[in-house]
């Protein structure tokens, strides 16, 4: 059980060979990767992400590309364990982008095995803001094509890909937004499908990426969510908010009840990282300077050793 982090805002902000140094000296031992940076989701939306990432050449392409980065994290004896894939999976206003996004996440599974990471994130597909025009069965046929479409590949490797709980807004009455749970914010729900992918895929090709931020915006009770769904549990996105914003700062930030969620995980027998999904806090924004960013590094770290601590006994 590693102590690992997002390295969404650092290594953007500082580049490689800082960020990583930062990462190690804080006390962090593993990476949630996010190669997500490689397609931003606005090209997704837009419609513009033919020929626009690296992610669509060959794997020994994106090797090559990915390079730089990769050094910096073997020189710094860091793992990656988890990897968080481009999103959205789909635009629904360009149904063609599903097919292309299919292919996009069979490069990032490829990927993944390459570099030792076990568990790739990937985002359900869910009605987005203003949407009117879908079905919920047929939001549910594009996940089942998403997800039925990647175990060829997944079968060939050992990585795993872990569906997220996520959320989004509607609009509700009199047009004030609306924040809704996805299908995978349902435990009996998020059981059913992993367990229905297993059994297509005949092998372990699928699990569940747990949020707790998003648990608690969309007020699901983690005593009831995390039992259920058990050892199906193979990564965590770690990060504390006030039930109202999707904030992603440090455990204790928020409102969050930490006792519950270590009492659930430590009882389902949950054996993964604990990763912390904290960009937010961990940028140069608002004047912060490096030092201050290692302290606060630090503090998650030592947290992220507490649960560890918890977890174990």
């Amino acid at each position: 059980m590693k102590i690992s982090i997002q390295t969404q805002k650092t290594v953007s902000e500082l580049g490689f060979e800082k960020a990583y140094k930062l990462y190690k000296d804080a006390g962090f031992e593993a990476l949630d990767w996010n190669i997500n940076d490689l397609l931003p989701g606005d090209k997704i939306y837009a419609g513009t992400y033919r020929g626009s990432s690296v992610l669509e050449k060959s794997l020994d392409e994106i090797l090559d590309y990915l390079e730089p980065d990769l050094n910096e994290i073997r020189k710094n004896g860091l793992k990656i364990t988890q990897a968080h894939a481009p999103f959205p999976a789909m635009s629904l206003k360009y149904e063609d982008s599903l097919d292309f996004m299919i292919e996009i996440y069979k490069n990032c599974i490829r990927l993944c095995d390459h570099v030792g990471c076990k568990h790739l994130v990937i985002h359900a597909i869910h009605h987005q803001r203003y949407d009117l025009d879908h079905t919920p069965e047929e939001i549910d046929a594009f996940n089942w094509k998403l997800y039925t479409s990647l175990i060829p590949v997944l079968k060939e490797t050992d990585v795993i890909v872990c569906i997220e709980n996520i959320f989004s807004w509607a609009m509700g009455p009199k047009a004030m937004p609306r924040l809704l749970a996805d299908h995978f914010g349902n435990p009996d729900f998020a059981v059913d499908y992993i367990d229905r992918l297993n059994r297509e895929a005949g092998k372990e090709c699928f699990g569940m990426c747990l949020d707790t931020g998003h648990l608690n915006l969309c007020r699901i009770d983690e005593r009831i969510y995390i039992p259920k769904l058990g050892k199906r549990i193979k990564c965590l996105h770690v990060h504390d908010n006030d039930s109202i914003e999707d904030r992603h700062e440090a455990p204790y930030s928020g409102n969050i009840y930490w006792d519950g969620y270590l009492k659930a995980l430590r009882e389902a027998g949950y054996e993964g990282d604990i990763s912390f999904e904290t960009g937010p806090q961990t940028t140069l924004n608002f004047g912060i300077t490096e030092d201050i960013l290692l302290s606060q590094l630090k503090a998650i770290a030592d947290i992220g050793c507490y649960f560890r601590k918890v977890l174990s006994e």
